[in-house]
């Protein structure tokens, strides 16, 4: 009876530890047929010098579908059945791609979570893997998606150069409304035939403004508004002119938010045996 119980007890572990390929004796395993063997050799030999080179480990795993399996879940797992990393250094990364799903993820060791962070692993991702997958170029994209791996683990990743890619669409946008509002206010400037002051002030703020359209739009607004209250018969229309102007603007920005999904990982040890150390690490999903 005990050694039921004990089977039955223990029958969601070994049916779980099923699912799980054996641990390749290279860095790349395809059972899709998507690599050629060629490519292969090429990615494995490359994969061997970077471990020479740095001790951190690179693999990827090509299958067909997750048959229903939770995509962080299992590709964590994964890398803790595969022991993916060097011993206490945990710098290992994963690349699994599932074919039919047209999902994948690429898994990091804690030990390379300041080289390569969830952001800068998302990027990769969309920017140099998704679009050769969507081609079926599936060779292509994952060396394309090791290269820009190997670059960033040997030069640290700074948040600024995503950062500085947003800031010009920034900086396009308070270009143009700087200008509209150039415009106007040389329109409202053409108006005050008769106010040559309250011309010369206008026509010289809008020119700053757009000169300077950060901290300047900023603080020239401000001034705009204390100098007509201090002036409210600064833009008064002269006798006998009826001119009426009204002015509904409404400027509304809203933080955009990028999302990745992103999960603690457990990394162990070498590609050739021995102990290993648990980490929490991450990663980033992505689809084609």
């Amino acid at each position: 009876m005990k050694a039921i119980l004990s089977f039955l007890f223990l029958l969601p572990f070994l049916l779980t530890a099923q699912d799980f390929p054996e641990k390749p004796s290279n860095y790349i395993t395809d059972e899709t047929n998507s690599i050629s063997p060629e490519d292969q050799n090429k990615l494995n030999a490359k994969l061997r010098a970077y471990e020479d080179s740095t001790t951190n480990q690179i693999f990827v795993y090509v299958t067909y579908s997750l048959n229903g399996k939770n995509l962080e879940q299992y590709s964590q797992d994964l890398f803790h059945n595969w022991h993916i990393g060097q011993d206490e250094k945990n710098n290992g990364v994963l690349i699994a791609v599932f074919v039919d799903d047209h999902k994948f993820r690429i898994q990091t060791g804690y030990g390379l979570e300041g080289a390569l962070p969830d952001l800068l692993t998302k990027r990769i991702q969309d920017n140099d893997m998704r679009p050769l997958f969507k081609l079926n170029r599936y060779s292509e994209g994952i060396e394309k998606g090791i290269d820009q791996i190997i670059y960033y683990s040997k030069h640290e990743f700074k948040a600024e150069d995503v950062e500085e890619e947003a800031s010009w669409g920034l900086f396009v946008f308070f270009y143009v409304f700087a200008g509209l509002f150039l415009l106007i206010t040389l329109l409202l400037a053409k108006g005050l035939k008769d106010r040559p002051t309250a011309k010369k002030v206008i026509t010289v703020i809008s020119i700053i403004l757009f000169l300077i359209p950060f901290v300047g739009a900023f603080l020239l607004i401000i001034m705009l508004f204390v100098a007509l209250a201090m002036r409210k018969d600064l833009l008064k229309p002269s006798t006998g002119s009826n001119w009426t102007s009204s002015s509904d603007s409404s400027w509304s920005s809203s933080d955009s938010s990028s999302s990745w999904s992103s999960s603690d990982s457990d990394s162990g040890s070498s590609f050739d045996g021995g102990g290993g150390g648990d980490s929490g690490g991450g990663g980033s999903s992505s689809d084609w």
